[in-house]
C-alpha cells in the first residue's frame, strides 16, 4: 500500500530529477546551440505522481492540488509557446541580417518579416490570457488585476506560504521587454534586435525554471503535511 509520505517523496524525488535536467536545458548546448526551456514534463511528473491520492481517504486536499498544478501547467504551456515564438523572430533576423545584400526597405521580404515580427509579437501578448483564471495572474499583465507578487495557495486547508510566484511573459518591460519593429525599421534596427530576443529567451528559460522551483517547493510542503 502506498501512503500518503511515500508518494508525497516519489513526487518530490521525482520533480527534482526532472528540475536538475530543466537547468541543464536552460544553459547552451554543444556547439553553442541553445535548448529549448522545459519545465512542463517536471509538472506532468508531478501530477502522476500524485494521482494515487484520489482515492486516499487520508487526502482531503487532493483536488485543491490538482487544480494548482492545473493553473502551473497551463502557465507553462504558454511559457513554452512564448518561448517557441521567440525562437522563431530570432532565426528570422538572424537570416536577414546574414543576407547580403540586405533586402531594400520597401521590399516584399523585408515587408515579410516585419510582419512576422510583429505578429508573433501579439502572439505572445495573446498567449498570456489562458483560460485557466490563476495561470493568468501568473504570466498575465499585472495593469490589469491582480498586482500580487506570489500567493498563498490552500491545499486541504493547509496555507502554503509564497507557493507561487508571479511571472509575467507579456512583451513589455516588466515581461520579456521585447521591443516593436516598426514598418520602416532601419537595417540597424533589425540587427540590434537580435539582443533583446536572446535576452527574451533566456528570461522566459530562467522564469519557467522559478515555475518548476515553485512546484517543487509545493511537494515539499506537501510531503510535510503527510
Amino acid at each position: 500500500m502506498i501512503t500518503p509520505k511515500i508518494a508525497a517523496n516519489q513526487a518530490f524525488t521525482q520533480l527534482n530529477r526532472i528540475h536538475k535536467y530543466d537547468d541543464e536545458q536552460r544553459q547552451h548546448g554543444v556547439g553553442g546551440k541553445k535548448t529549448s526551456p522545459t519545465g512542463g514534463d517536471a509538472v506532468d511528473a508531478v501530477k502522476t505522481q500524485f494521482s494515487v491520492f484520489s482515492t486516499h481517504p487520508l487526502q482531503q486536499f487532493n483536488t485543491e492540488f490538482n487544480s494548482v498544478v492545473k493553473s502551473i501547467r497551463i502557465a507553462d504551456q504558454a511559457m513554452a509557446e512564448i518561448g517557441a515564438n521567440i525562437e522563431q523572430m530570432e532565426s528570422e533576423v538572424q537570416m536577414f541580417v546574414k543576407q547580403y545584400p540586405p533586402y531594400p526597405p520597401g521590399s516584399e521580404e523585408r515587408l515579410q518579416l516585419l510582419n512576422r515580427f510583429a505578429a508573433l509579437r501579439k502572439q505572445i501578448n495573446r498567449l498570456t490570457f489562458p483560460p485557466d483564471p490563476f495561470a493568468q495572474k501568473i504570466i498575465g499583465d499585472s495593469a490589469g488585476g491582480d498586482k500580487a507578487q506570489a500567493w498563498d495557495v490552500t491545499i486541504g486547508a493547509k496555507t502554503l506560504a509564497g507557493a507561487i510566484r508571479r511571472q509575467p511573459m507579456h512583451t513589455g518591460r516588466e515581461g520579456v521587454d521585447l521591443p516593436e519593429m516598426p514598418p520602416d525599421a532601419s537595417d540597424q534596427d533589425i540587427a540590434d534586435v537580435q539582443a533583446a530576443l536572446r535576452r527574451a529567451w533566456e528570461t522566459v528559460a530562467e522564469r519557467r525554471g522559478h515555475l518548476a522551483d515553485d512546484a517543487k517547493m509545493i511537494i515539499s510542503q506537501v510531503e510535510k503535511l503527510a
